[in-house]
Formats: C-alpha cells, sequence, structure tokens
C-alpha cells in the first residue's frame, strides 16, 4: 500500500473550500435580494407620498367651492344681456373661474409636507387650469412629487370640472411616475 498519509487533510480542506465558496454564493444572493426589495419598499412609499399629493391637491375642490363656481358662473349667465355672443359670455366665465381658482386655491402651491412620522416627502409643485376650454368646462393640471430615501416619484392628474354637470368634478388623468 502506498502511503496515504495526509490525503484526509487535502480532502478535508476541499470540502471546507467548496462549502465556503458554496456559503459566500449563498450570502451574495440573499444580500442582493434584501437590496432589491429594500429599494422596491423603498419606491413604493415614493409612489404613496407622490399619490397623497395628488388627493391632497384633489381635496382643495370641495363641495363648498365647486358649488361656488357653479352658482356664480350661472348667475353671470343668468344677469347677461342675450345680445352677447355666448364666446364672449364663456370666455368672462373662464376668465372668472381663473381668477377664483388663483385666489382661493392656486396660491398655496407649490407646498410640501411629510406623512406622518416615517419621513415620506410630499411636494405639490404646481396646479394649473388649462386654456383651452370648451364651453363650461375647464381641465386642471396638478403635478407632485413624492420622496423617500433619495427616491422620488412624479405624479400628474388631470381633474375635469364641468359647471353644467350635478357632479362637477372628474378624474380624467391619474398617474405615478
Amino acid at each position: 500500500m502506498v502511503n496515504e498519509r495526509g490525503s484526509a487533510l487535502i480532502f478535508t480542506l476541499m470540502v471546507i473550500l467548496i462549502l465556503t465558496v458554496l456559503g459566500v454564493a449563498i450570502l451574495e444572493v440573499t444580500i442582493t435580494n434584501y437590496k432589491i426589495s429594500h429599494a422596491y419598499a423603498n419606491s413604493i412609499s415614493a409612489s404613496y407620498a407622490a399619490e397623497a399629493a395628488l388627493d391632497i391637491a384633489k381635496n382643495e375642490f370641495n363641495d363648498q367651492l365647486l358649488s361656488d363656481l357653479s352658482q356664480r358662473a350661472q348667475n353671470i349667465i343668468n344677469n347677461t344681456n342675450e345680445k352677447i355672443p355666448r364666446e364672449f359670455l364663456y370666455q368672462s366665465i373662464y376668465s372668472f373661474v381663473q381668477n377664483y381658482l388663483q385666489e382661493n386655491v392656486f396660491y398655496k402651491y407649490p407646498q410640501s409636507g411629510y406623512l406622518g412620522d416615517t419621513g415620506q416627502k410630499y411636494t405639490i409643485q404646481s396646479m394649473t387650469l388649462d386654456s383651452n376650454y370648451n364651453r363650461l368646462t375647464y381641465i386642471i393640471h396638478i403635478n407632485t412629487t413624492g420622496e423617500y430615501k433619495n427616491i422620488k416619484k412624479e405624479g400628474y392628474a388631470e381633474l375635469i370640472l364641468n359647471l353644467e354637470s350635478s357632479d362637477p368634478l372628474t378624474v380624467s388623468k391619474w398617474e405615478i411616475k
């Protein structure tokens, strides 16, 4: 028989090397999965902040504000001489709506805040009224951002304000990017 002294040591070292490589590979996969899930959770938190900002901005258009706008627009129509062209009448109402929203809603923005104590920050960047109006229907554009741990998400919404409708406010677009 050939001298086999030390072969058990070499075999043991090879097994330890293989187990170490396997352990490091499993550790790498675990750390990568943790980083991915953590980044995804942060991204979701930033999305929630951007969406919360859209909700806050949308809530500016409460029943009282919408009722005031509809009633004042109707008063302008009722108190206007019938000889005035309809287009001029609609432009007058648009100017009134634009000024009213500027003085009562839009002047508040940009505005930032935090959601609870988790560090989610929301910013309502802007709220504007579209100049392309159709009769008594207007489009309001809202732009927001949500931030959480250096991740930013942007929110965008279009609200349709129809002063002739019984339900004057509808959402036509609502996106988070």
